[in-house]
C-alpha cells in the first residue's frame, strides 16, 4: 500500500516469541450461519473452501470469481464462520484471506471478530482481524493476520461483520499446537457474541476510519523525510503513542459526520500531529491557493492544483471555483470569509466536508453552505467552494475577491470569471432521469428545497413508482364500477412543478395488482388496458402531452421477463392507445440479438452503458443508463463523463442510480451504503456534491458540444464551411470526442475543452449571416 504506512507497521510492532506455525484449522469443518449466494464463486466446495489450504491463486481471474472463494451478496449484514478444530489447542495466530476493488462495489468487511470456545457454548473475544489500513479503492488480494494469541479453544468462531455490498473469503488459517490440559473459562453464548459485535460495530467502524487516517498521516510525512527529518522523526514517535491510544479505545464516540475529519477526538489529536510538523518547518499558519475543484482531494494535500487560466461560461450557465485553505498549527482556526466585488446574489460559498465512501475511502464531497465564517481543523487543507449562478448576470469580464481573515491573518485571493454574450438555453435539451423519489427521507424532510435543486441540476424527467399510482375499480367480471382515485398521483406530480417528463413505474415483476397481461388469465388484460384508458385520459386532462408521460413496466428487464411480462404489456398499450409511450432500461442478460426481436418494445430505450455501442439505437430515440454512482466515483471520469459519452454516442438522455435513496448519506456503516449524490445540512435541508456539480457542468457540455455542432452546420449553410475558425471548431469537437479517455484520466480536461469550445461558439457566431 502506502510506503510509510509498512514503515509504521514496523514502527510500531511488538517483539514477538517465534513459533513454530502449525495450521491446526486445516481440512476441519467449519458450519456457516449464512448460506454462501454470491453466484460467480458459489458452488457445492463452499462447505470445505476456507480450511482446505489453498487460497487465492494469483495466476486465475479476480478472487470474488474463483471457486475456491466463499461469498456472500447483501443480505445479513453480521454472519458467522464456527470451525472446529476437533481437539483444543493453545492458538497463536489467525488469518483471514480477501479481497477488495472499490471501483466494482467490492470492499473489506468492517470487522472480523475472533472467539474462541471449549464446548461451542461459551465463548471468549479473541481479538480483531481487520486492523490495518489497506488501499481498497483498487483491486487488492489481502491476507488479514491477528497474531501474538495468548488463547486456546476447539472452536473458532469468526463474526464478519458486512462493510459494502459483499463479504468475501478464500482461506481462513489457525495457528498453534494442540493442548494437553483443558480449560474452562465462562463467557459469552453464541447468541451473546452477536450482540457483543452488534455494540462494538461503531467502534471498530471508528477504529478503521482512524487508520484510514493514520495512513494519510505517514504519507504526508513521507514528503518530508529527507528534507526535515528531525521533525519527521518527532511527528511518528508522536503518532505511535496514539497508535496504542486508537488500540486500547474501549468505546466509540458519538459522531457529528457533518462536520467531516476529524471524526473522533484521536482523529482531532492526529490532525493535531500535522499542524504542529508543519508549523515546526516554518510554513505559515494560513495558506490559501487556487485549485481545480475537480481534483481528487485529501485532508493533508497542500497548495493547490492549476486551474483553468480564465473561467468562462455561456451567459445562464453555472460555474464552480474552488480554494485550498490549510490551517498549519496546532489548534483550531476560525476565519471570517467575505467576497467583494461581485455581485452576491449570483455568488454561494460552501466548505466542501471530508466524507467516508464505504471502504473507508475518504472523498471531499459534501458542500456545506457558509455564511459569514468557517473553522478549520488543525493540519487540514479544507476548501471553499464558489458556485456562481450566471443566469441573471449580464456578460462581461468578472473580477472580485475573496478575503479571510482570522487569527492574525489576512489573505485576499483574486476571483475572475467570464460570462458570453452567448445565451444558454432556458430550458437544457438533454432528458436526465436521476430517480429522485420524493418520499425518500431527505426531500420528504425538504421537498421545495429537494425540487429547486434538481430543477437547477437539468433532471427534468421523473419517476412515479407505482405506490402513487391509482388502483382498478372494478367488480369480479373485471368491469369498471367507478373512477379511479388520482388523489396520490396528483399530490406526488405537484411536488415537482418544473417535471418534464413522467415515468409511471408499474413494478409488474412483483406482481402485485396482478394487472399484466397473461395468457391463462384474460381478466388481468381487460382490467388493464381498463386501467391505461382512464390514466392516459387523466394525464391528458391534465394538459399532458404524449411526450410528457410514459411507462415502464419492469425496472432492468431479464430477457425472460421482457418475454413473460414487457413485450405483452406494450402490445396492451399499443391497442389502447398506439400513441402513448415506453420507456425501458435495457441491462443485465440482453443481448443484441434477443432485443431486436422486439422492436416494437419501447419508444424510448435506455441500454446500460456496455450495451450503448449496439446498431439497434441507431434509428431509435435512446438514453444510457448506469448504477453503480455511490461517492468514491469521481466526479470528472465518473460523473461528468456520462454526458461527454452520451453526445458521442447519440444519446439524447442519461438515467443513473441515483439522486437519493434511504441509506443514510453521511454515513456508509449506518446500514446499506448510500448511492445518492446529496446529503442535508443540520436543519435538514438538501445541500449539494461535487459529483452532482461536476453532473450539472456535463450537462453543460452536451449542450454546448449540441450548439457548436448546429452553429457548424449554421456556418456551412451560410456559405462558410472553409473559414478557419469553422473549420477548426469541427475539428476540435471532433477531437474531443476521439479522446475522451483523457477525461477519465486529467481531471481539467473537460473545463478546458468547455472554455475552448465557448472560445470558437462565439467566433462563429461573429459571421455574417450571408
Amino acid at each position: 500500500m502506502m510506503r510509510y504506512l509498512l514503515l509504521s507497521l514496523l514502527l510500531f510492532a511488538t517483539q514477538a516469541t517465534v513459533i513454530a506455525k502449525t495450521n491446526v484449522a486445516l481440512n476441519k469443518p467449519y458450519t456457516l450461519s449464512h448460506p454462501p449466494n454470491y453466484p460467480y464463486c458459489t458452488d457445492g466446495g463452499d462447505t470445505t473452501d476456507l480450511t482446505d489450504g489453498v487460497g487465492y491463486d494469483p495466476k486465475g481471474t479476480t478472487l470474488w470469481t474463483q471457486k475456491g472463494t466463499v461469498g456472500w451478496a447483501v443480505g445479513a449484514q453480521f454472519k458467522t464462520i464456527d470451525i472446529d478444530l476437533q481437539t483444543e489447542c493453545n492458538l497463536h495466530e489467525v488469518t483471514f484471506q480477501t479481497a477488495a476493488d472499490a471501483r466494482t462495489q467490492g470492499t473489506f468487511p468492517l470487522a472480523v471478530m475472533v472467539f474462541t470456545s471449549n464446548d461451542a457454548t461459551s465463548y471468549q473475544y479473541a481479538g480483531e482481524l481487520i486492523n490495518e489500513a489497506v488501499d481498497q479503492s483498487t483491486y487488492i488480494v489481502h491476507t488479514y493476520k491477528l497474531t501474538n494469541l495468548d488463547t486456546s479453544g476447539r472452536y473458532v468462531r469468526l463474526l464478519v461483520v458486512r462493510g459494502g455490498f459483499y463479504v468475501f473469503c478464500s482461506e481462513i488459517e489457525v495457528f498453534g499446537t494442540k493442548s494437553t490440559t483443558t480449560n474452562s473459562t465462562a463467557g459469552m453464548t453464541a447468541d451473546e457474541t452477536i450482540e457483543f459485535a452488534q455494540k462494538r460495530s461503531p467502534l471498530l467502524r471508528q477504529f478503521n476510519s482512524s487508520l484510514t487516517l493514520f495512513g494519510q498521516a505517514f504519507d504526508f510525512l513521507a514528503r518530508y523525510d529527507e528534507s526535515h527529518p528531525t521533525a519527521v522523526k518527532r511527528s511518528l514517535s508522536q503518532l505511535k503513542i496514539l497508535r496504542n491510544l486508537l488500540n486500547q479505545r474501549v468505546e466509540s464516540e458519538i459522531v457529528d459526520f457533518r462536520r467531516g475529519i476529524p471524526f473522533t477526538k484521536l482523529d482531532l489529536q492526529i490532525c493535531q500531529v500535522i499542524g504542529k510538523f508543519l508549523q515546526t518547518i516554518g510554513s505559515p499558519p494560513l495558506a490559501v491557493s487556487a485549485t481545480n475543484p475537480w481534483k481528487h482531494h485529501l485532508p493533508f494535500d497542500l497548495g493547490g492544483s492549476a486551474p483553468v487560466n480564465l473561467l468562462a461560461t455561456l451567459q445562464g450557465e453555472w460555474a464552480e471555483l474552488c480554494w485550498n485553505v490549510t490551517n498549519a498549527t496546532p489548534e483550531p482556526m476560525e476565519l471570517d470569509f467575505s467576497i467583494t466585488g461581485l455581485p452576491s446574489e449570483a455568488i454561494s460559498v460552501q466548505q466542501t466536508i471530508f466524507v467516508e465512501a464505504f471502504g473507508f475511502r475518504t472523498r471531499a464531497d459534501a458542500l456545506m453552505p457558509l455564511t459569514t465564517s468557517l473553522t478549520l481543523s488543525p493540519g487540514i487543507t479544507s476548501q471553499i467552494w464558489l458556485t456562481i449562478d450566471t443566469r441573471n448576470l449580464l456578460p462581461g469580464d468578472y473580477r472580485g475577491e475573496l478575503v479571510l481573515k482570522g487569527h492574525g491573518n489576512l489573505i485576499r485571493s483574486p476571483i475572475r470569471f467570464k460570462v458570453s454574450q452567448i445565451p444558454f438555453p432556458n430550458t437544457a435539451e438533454f432528458d436526465v432521469n436521476t430517480f429522485g423519489y420524493m418520499h425518500w427521507p431527505l426531500p420528504k424532510a425538504d421537498l421545495y428545497g429537494t425540487a429547486q435543486n434538481m430543477h437547477e441540476h437539468y433532471m427534468n424527467n421523473h419517476m412515479i413508482v407505482s405506490s402513487y399510482l391509482p388502483h382498478p375499480r372494478v367488480n369480479a367480471n373485471g368491469d369498471p364500477i367507478g373512477p379511479m382515485d388520482f388523489t396520490m398521483l396528483d399530490q406526488y406530480m405537484a411536488k415537482l412543478p418544473n417535471a418534464k417528463r413522467w415515468t409511471l413505474f408499474m413494478g409488474f415483476e412483483w406482481d402485485h395488482r396482478k394487472m399484466y397481461p397473461r395468457d391463462d388469465d384474460p381478466k388481468r388484460k381487460k382490467i388493464f388496458q381498463q386501467w391505461l384508458r382512464e390514466v392516459i385520459a387523466h394525464l391528458k386532462a391534465k394538459g399532458l402531452s404524449y411526450d410528457n408521460f410514459n411507462f415502464l413496466w419492469v425496472d432492468e428487464p431479464s430477457q425472460e421477463r421482457i418475454i413473460e411480462i414487457f413485450a405483452p404489456s406494450t402490445k396492451a398499450l399499443r391497442e389502447v392507445d398506439p400513441k402513448a409511450q415506453v420507456w425501458i432500461d435495457v441491462t443485465g442478460n440482453n443481448t443484441e440479438e434477443s432485443i431486436s426481436k422486439h422492436p416494437d418494445l419501447a419508444d424510448i430505450w435506455c441500454p446500460g452503458s456496455d450495451k450503448i455501442h449496439w446498431e439497434f439505437w441507431k434509428d431509435k430515440t435512446f438514453w444510457y443508463y448506469d448504477s453503480a454512482s455511490e461517492k468514491s466515483k469521481s466526479p470528472t471520469s465518473h460523473y461528468r463523463h456520462k454526458l461527454w459519452l452520451a453526445f458521442k454516442s447519440g444519446a439524447t438522455g442519461n438515467a443513473f442510480w441515483t439522486y437519493t435513496d434511504d441509506a443514510d448519506p453521511w454515513d456508509d456503516y449506518a446500514g446499506t451504503p448510500s448511492y445518492g449524490v446529496i446529503y442535508d445540512n443540520p436543519n435538514g435541508q438538501v445541500i449539494s456534491s461535487k459529483r452532482l456539480e461536476a453532473y450539472r457542468a456535463g450537462i453543460e457540455d452536451y449542450q454546448l458540444c449540441l450548439m457548436v455542432r448546429k452553429a457548424v452546420l449554421a456556418a456551412a449553410q451560410a456559405g462558410h464551411s472553409t473559414h478557419p475558425k469553422v473549420r477548426e471548431a469541427e475539428d476540435t469537437l471532433s477531437d474531443y470526442l476521439k479522446h475522451l479517455d483523457q477525461l477519465r484520466t486529467d481531471e481539467a480536461w473537460s473545463e478546458i475543452a468547455h472554455v475552448k469550445l465557448i472560445n470558437l461558439l462565439e467566433a462563429i457566431s461573429d459571421l455574417p449571416n450571408q
